[in-house]
């Protein structure tokens, strides 16, 4: 747990420490130089250029010492003066390796005290980066951005254990809902939060954002909680088992620890960590640019809605993203601005089965609107949800509350990762597609997920949209 957290933030820590690394040279050369003349330095040092090339050589040896000290170790405990010694030890060891390179090859324009300032500075500028980035987190989390929640199933020691593991590594991200189990004497109860039974879990699923389940109870209970663990296996939450003894279906088993206490992760969605955060920049990079790019295209279509009716340019409709999260939605207006309150009245029109509702001929919809509609130009603006972290390019439609409220259990399991603009289902006949066969495609994608499905369905998706094939 703490340890697949750790490894995202060793990656931020390794990009932070290569600037780190750059920015200490610059500062190292630029102190140097200003000197030079002075009765400390005499002589001044080869130009830039020259020495660009020994940062080159270095940047290298820096990650290897880093590594070799554990500084991209999965984070187990909070000890920044310990940090503060390994990065001294790892700049103090890069350095004598460099000075003892630089004497074997004869490199006589090194300057020795630009070398001490060097390592001053890569110890002063890599601490503080670290610090900042651990102090910048932990403020994220604070203000309710990034975090993880966690329901933590058991109300003993290991149960506590959990809690305070994951309470003394804040700039993680992970924020306790609260603690379920049967019998909870009076003592637990005033030290632990607690929020329900084990009975009563589906409602605590339902009603609240949870992201991950943690079972932390003796394993001679382990069996009695097997429909708890296959609830949250249906409805797509991640489930962590202090144990090693369970029965699943859907979910990948990983095996885990939380400060030595081991883990095994069950998983239905995607677990590549990598592919994942390639993915997070992908719609990053892609909805900003895209955004940028068209920007004219939207200044005309918001012309267009307001000569053509009145009323307001977007329409902002609350959704449900990941894990139970809730949204609002930006589309281009397409209908009549009371198109909300006009609904009720058109429900047995619906012409899709289950609880969505689409109506080919919508009566709602304005004539600017059925342009948008026809080419999706309507959905744009969700461009902007995606910047924000609300949604991904590619994943399982957002649904309405409403929906969601209609759903089987096995259904709960699209909403286990961030919702998308497209997915299988917008690129195999969209509206026209039942209900039913369009869960299955979601459950699909999100079985088989992989960059390069992705793609796929991202330059299919273009062809969709020029086609204008099953769009209401």
């Amino acid at each position: 747990m703490l340890r697949e957290k750790g490894k995202q933030l060793s990656g931020l820590f390794f990009i932070g420490d290569t600037i780190g690394i750059i920015i200490a040279f610059i500062i190292a050369y630029c102190i140097r130089q200003s000197l030079s003349g002075t009765p400390l330095f005499h002589n001044p040092l080869s130009p830039l250029s020259a020495y660009i090339n020994l940062l080159v050589l270095l940047i290298p040896i820096f990650w290897g010492a880093f590594f070799f000290l554990e500084l991209y170790q999965p984070v187990r405990s909070n000890q920044p003066l310990k940090e503060i010694i390994n990065v001294l030890k790892a700049s103090t060891l890069v350095i004598f390796l460099f000075l003892a390179f630089a004497f074997s090859l004869k490199l006589g324009f090194v300057s020795r005290s630009f070398l001490f300032l060097f390592w001053l500075t890569t110890i002063l500028v890599v601490s503080c980066i670290r610090a900042g980035l651990r102090g910048f987190l932990k403020l994220l989390h604070l203000k309710g951005y990034n975090y993880q929640t966690v329901l933590i199933v058991g109300c003993g020691e290991m149960a506590e254990r959990v809690s305070h593991a994951l309470k003394n590594h804040p700039e993680l991200g992970f924020q306790i809902i609260g603690f379920i189990d049967e019998g909870i004497d009076e003592d637990s109860q005033q030290r632990l939060k607690s929020i329900g039974k084990i009975d009563e879990l589906a409602e605590i699923l339902h009603n609240q954002v949870i992201d991950e389940v943690v079972f932390a109870v003796p394993l001679e209970r382990c069996a009695k909680m097997t429909d708890a663990i296959k609830l949250c296996e249906i409805e797509g939450v991640k489930v962590r088992i202090v144990a090693d003894l369970f029965e699943r279906t859907l979910a990948q088993a990983k095996a885990d620890d939380l400060d030595g206490i081991p883990l095994i992760s069950l998983e239905t969605g995607p677990t590549q960590e990598m592919a994942l955060v390639i993915k997070k920049w992908m719609d990053i990079v892609g909805a900003f640019f895209t955004l940028v790019f068209l920007s004219p295209l939207f200044l005309l279509i918001a012309m267009m809605i307001k000569i053509d009716s009145p009323g307001s340019i977007f329409f902002a409709q609350e959704r449900i993203g990941q894990n139970g999260r809730r949204f609002k939605l930006l589309k281009f207006r397409s209908m009549q601005e009371n198109a909300e309150q006009m609904r009720e009245s058109l429900l047995n029109l619906s012409e899709v089965s289950g609880p969505v509702f689409k109506i080919k001929d919508d009566p709602r919809v304005t004539k600017i609107g059925r342009f948008l509609r026809k080419t999706s130009f309507d959905e744009l603006p969700q461009f902007i949800n995606v910047l924000k972290g609300e949604m991904s390019l590619v994943g399982p439609r957002p649904p309405l509350p409403d929906e969601v409220t209609q759903y089987k259990n096995w259904q709960r399991r699209r909403l286990s990762i961030k919702p998308g603009i497209t997915c299988i289902w917008q690129v195999s006949g969209r509206s026209d597609v039942a209900f039913e066969k369009w869960m299955e495609m979601d459950m699909e994608y999100i079985d088989n997920w992989s960059l390069e499905l992705d793609m796929k369905i991202l330059m299919k998706t273009v062809l969709v949209v020029l086609h204008g094939k099953g769009s209401y």
